[in-house]
């Protein structure tokens, strides 16, 4: 771009620049750059009057805040361990909650939120701890990972109250919105509060499983590498979004690529699940999946087999016994007479195959 849009002598004078939080006037979603060329973002340059990143804007100005990158201390820390698939629970509907039902897993993902918009659901669980709250002896994993409007609720403070209140065996550290059509300021000011949030997690006397976040390749790697820094190895990338805007190719191969290259120079083996999925992808380096739509598909009559979905009425599934653990012997044919005389019996039959089949299918990734 232009030198001197940006109220810099050239790149090397820039703080953005130099810390690596910009790629320099030749990225075309430079928001300096924009500005000056007449864009305006609703709610953040526009109106000009109320922008909320002026006091960053080194245009016409000597004073400006740069963003301030953490001073990250370090922690020795070991891989949780993740099987290959890790299921979600729904916590306020203990129809997804297997194990009063037979079926043994060895570990679960609580999601956060879920309790955040459930008081009474979180005043119980906060009272007993997630354990003896839902009657489970295996491992219960913590996910912050939930929808923008509920994260500027939360201070540090408030996430060690209800960790400590809740008392899982692991958590994520907290979530962060980085989207690819934000001006790049924006996201990165939410990668770099990310890395700063991960450090204080490690004030925490629990197992800690990183995040793979950004907006590009650049910011995933960065967040990859302040992490490990602080002794992180495991990780887990939300990618739900990123799969349902077919973004995910773009990205997923980044973050691997960055996790192999970290391994090699530190001599450390890392593990990284993906958050929000519930397909084997094509990629190597994958440790493990999670999400809760074998539950959630269950709802609207959908039946899996080797880890593809159908229609329970699809001919090419509806008369093949199934001997998993929750079928014994069934057809799909049977399941829908089933759910025609009992409802909840044919749903509970529905979806504890839907989860032992994925686990089956995805187990196999590792």
């Amino acid at each position: 771009m232009r030198k001197g849009w940006c109220g810099f002598d050239g790149c090397k004078d820039c703080y953005y620049f130099v810390s690596r939080l910009c790629r320099g006037c030749s990225f075309k979603m430079c928001l300096v750059a924009r500005c000056q060329r007449g864009f305006q973002y609703t709610g953040i340059t526009s109106p000009r009057a109320f922008c909320i990143l002026r006091p960053y804007c080194p245009v016409k100005s000597k004073e400006r805040v740069p963003l301030r990158i953490p001073s990250l201390n370090r922690k020795s820390m070991v891989k949780v361990g993740l099987e290959g698939f890790v299921s979600e629970i729904d916590i306020a509907d203990d129809r997804s909650w297997f194990w009063k039902h037979g079926i043994e897993l060895p570990e679960v993902f609580v999601l956060l939120w879920q309790l955040l918009v459930n008081e009474e659901v979180l005043n119980k669980a906060s009272s007993k701890g997630l354990h003896d709250f839902l009657g489970f002896s295996g491992r219960i994993f913590l996910s912050l990972v939930m929808p923008d409007e509920l994260l500027d609720r939360l201070r540090i403070e408030d996430y060690f109250k209800l960790i400590n209140d809740l008392r899982p065996d692991a958590t994520t550290i907290p979530d962060s919105y980085t989207y690819v059509d934000d001006p790049l300021f924006l996201s990165w000011s939410q990668t770099v509060k990310l890395v700063s949030l991960a450090n204080d997690f490690l004030k925490l006397d629990i197992p800690l499983i990183g995040s793979v976040k950004g907006a590009n390749h650049l910011q995933i790697d960065w967040t990859i590498r302040k992490q490990v820094e602080m002794g992180f190895v495991s990780f887990a990338m939300p990618v739900r979004e990123l799969f349902e805007d077919n973004l995910l190719d773009d990205l997923l191969p980044g973050a691997l690529m960055s996790l192999r290259w970290f391994s090699k120079k530190i001599k450390t083996n890392f593990e990284l699940l993906l958050y929000g999925i519930g397909h084997r992808l094509k990629y190597g380096g994958i440790s493990s999946y999670s999400n809760l739509s074998w539950f959630l598909e269950a709802k609207h009559g959908r039946y899996y087999k080797k880890g593809r979905l159908y229609d329970l009425r699809d001919p090419e599934i509806r008369f093949k016994e199934c001997n998993c653990g929750a079928c014994k012997g069934l057809m799909p044919q049977e399941i829908i007479d089933l759910m025609l005389d009992d409802k909840e019996a044919g749903l509970r039959v529905l979806a504890f195959h839907n989860l032992l089949d994925m686990k089956e299918a995805l187990s196999r990734t590792k």
